[in-house]
């Protein structure tokens, strides 16, 4: 994979599907054994096509390997309650296919989202129990805010992490 080209850019209609097979891939490449498996399980193909039609392009970036989809991420501006900080967007999700991982792909999708927000001032919500993506942030700047939330009837406890001082 190393010598493959690589490309991230925004995505198009016709990325969606395979965008699509992606963001149900990683979901259970990512969560298998670390949620319940009706949460793993809710997240196929078919629902993850209908959220990717219902987003604005200008907001998912998709990161192509040899023309292939291997990764794909998505901001919000400005970041979604609970965040309640001024002048602050949100890189709502990013996932890289789990063979893939470690080649800086995530780092270019995370790229691609802090170019394209207005602000610098960036939030993420990451799960309590997903140590590897919280080491990737770390990595990226980010740090713990002590901010948490708790979704999906308690399965899923969220860390809230700002590349910011959120005590000022």
């Amino acid at each position: 994979m190393p010598d493959r080209h690589l490309v991230v850019r925004h995505i198009t209609p016709a990325d969606f599907q395979t965008k699509a097979e992606v963001h149900s891939r990683t979901w259970r490449e990512t969560y298998q054994g670390k949620l319940p498996q009706w949460l793993v399980d809710k997240i196929t193909p078919e629902f993850a096509l209908e959220v990717t039609k219902r987003h604005d392009p200008a907001n998912v970036f998709v990161a192509l390997a040899d023309g292939e989809v291997v990764g794909y991420a998505e901001l919000v501006n400005p970041a979604r309650e609970p965040s309640n900080y001024p002048d602050t967007g949100e890189l709502a999700a990013i996932y890289v296919l789990k063979r893939c991982q470690g080649l800086g792909i995530g780092r270019r999708l995370a790229q691609a989202v802090f170019d394209a927000l207005p602000t610098k001032r960036v939030v993420l919500w990451v799960l309590e129990s997903n140590e590897k993506a919280q080491g990737f942030y770390r990595h990226m700047g980010f740090h713990p805010t002590g901010e948490v939330q708790v979704e999906d009837n308690g399965a899923m406890k969220d860390l809230e992490y700002a590349n910011f001082d959120t005590s000022v």
